[in-house]
């Protein structure tokens, strides 16, 4: 038996999302929020009408109601060195939410490049998603440089403003 998955059709609706920057989290009443800066470059697209809905809108809100605590974590991760070493650091969601604002402020108040959205995968039969961010943070004399927030959830919004 051969099965396909058609990549264009599991479409999650992050539009523009891609590169765009991260300045504020929050976590209230079990709810993640993640909340973008956006910006429309046509010249990033080579077909622009799948972008065209998008281009008014300056922010998008990702919101997820989140499930089973011990299924939600964040993973931060260094990048590979020349010796092949690589570091990874588990914490909770709780704990990210804390560090990463104020790493959040503290590169915004000093001109630094913010944090961006790189992409969300999502196993719905597990209600498993995973929101990737490329990062820059030194925690405890490591530096890390990407995330991937894993969390229990049955639904994703994309909010766009």
């Amino acid at each position: 038996m051969t099965e396909k998955y058609i990549m264009s059709e599991n479409y999650i609706p992050d539009g523009i999302l891609h590169d765009q920057d991260l300045y504020n989290i929050s976590l209230e009443n079990n709810e993640l929020t993640l909340s973008f800066e956006t910006h429309f470059y046509p010249q990033d697209y080579t077909d622009t009408s799948f972008a065209e809905k998008y281009k008014d809108f300056t922010k998008c809100h990702i919101k997820c109601t989140l499930g089973d605590e011990m299924f939600c974590y964040v993973l931060l991760e260094t990048a590979i060195d020349k010796k092949n070493n690589y570091k990874g650091k588990y914490l909770s969601v709780e704990e990210f939410v804390k560090i990463a604002n104020k790493e959040i402020r503290k590169r915004k108040e000093k001109g630094y490049w913010p944090w961006e959205y790189l992409c969300t995968g999502t196993c719905p039969n597990s209600n498993s998603a995973s929101i990737e961010l490329h990062i820059w943070i030194k925690y405890k004399r490591v530096i890390y440089s990407s995330c991937r927030l894993v969390l229990d959830t049955k639904e994703i919004k994309y909010i766009w403003e």
